[in-house]
């Protein structure tokens, strides 16, 4: 073999070497990166549209909401700072599946779930049903989850919890269900007749109910058990060591009123929700 042809193998496999992890598909810095343990970065944080959780508020287009009170209380009692933005909610458990979202809120804990996030419970919640004033009498607590001509509008990418996920999947195999991108947009679905009904949490009703005339949508209350709602951060992204930090700070706001203060300022008086357990033992 000659120099050239040396020089030439040479050269064939430094680039072999330089390609190795594309052609096996790695991302050396990736695959080397360990879970952070401290907020040595700003973390990400993505919100949805989930009101009184995150919304719009009706004087203004400033976002508000529980979940954004919430995340500065946190920056404030942990020291990390947050890049915060706005996603869909498919696309934020896509993220935080794939490691390229470190933590989001308003979140339903499921096996699936805790595959690739860990959860920290904050507040609780029920789900009613909102249909159109117009429905029929008969549309009640004790027939709506069992009616088989009704159409449910959702939102994609979102769990409700018992026993609203079973039925979902049942009015699903029929075809009687309506994808929409937020819950603003399922109820919207309701008031213009393209469905029947749509899910809605207790604390959210005193919004919906300046959104949308009171004789557009009434609610049924179907005794839906309390829920836990989560933040979740990505496993991917976010060390045990990390995760400790932001449960014990979660842990303090419940114990000194500052979650209670937070819910309240966002959820009428007056709403059965105000009154309950939202701050179960984390």
């Amino acid at each position: 073999m000659g120099n050239g042809d040396c020089k030439t193998s040479q050269s064939r496999g430094r680039l072999l070497v330089r390609a190795l992890p594309c052609l096996l598909g790695l991302n050396i810095t990736g695959a080397l990166a360990e879970p952070l343990q401290a907020c040595t970065r700003p973390l990400s944080v993505a919100f949805y549209t989930i009101p009184p959780y995150y919304y719009h508020g009706a004087d203004s287009t400033e976002w508000r909401g529980i979940d954004r009170d919430l995340i500065d209380e946190l920056a404030r009692r942990t020291g990390c700072r947050f890049e915060q933005r706005f996603e869909s909610r498919v696309r934020i458990w896509q993220q935080l599946e794939a490691g390229s979202l470190d933590l989001s809120a308003s979140a339903i804990q499921t096996p699936e779930r805790d595959r690739f996030a860990r959860f920290i419970p904050y507040t609780t919640e029920r789900n009613l049903v909102a249909v159109r004033s117009s429905a029929p009498a008969s549309t009640n607590a004790s027939t709506v989850l069992t009616d088989p001509a009704l159409s449910l509008a959702i939102t994609r990418g979102y769990r409700y919890g018992p026993p609203f996920d079973s039925w979902i999947d049942t009015l699903k195999r029929s075809g009687r269900v309506v994808e929409a991108a937020d819950e603003e947009a399922a109820l919207r679905l309701v008031t213009i007749g393209r469905a029947d009904a749509a899910i809605v949490r207790d604390s959210a009703w005193r919004l919906v109910s300046r959104l949308y005339p009171t004789a557009s949508l009434r609610r049924i209350d179907v005794g839906a058990p309390v829920i836990e709602v989560n933040l979740v951060l990505s496993r991917a992204q976010i060390g045990t060591g990390l995760y400790d930090r932001f449960n014990a700070a979660i842990t303090s706001l419940k114990r000194d009123g500052s979650l209670r203060r937070i819910v309240d300022r966002h959820v009428s008086p007056d709403s059965p929700r105000a009154h309950g357990n939202e701050n179960p033992a984390p």
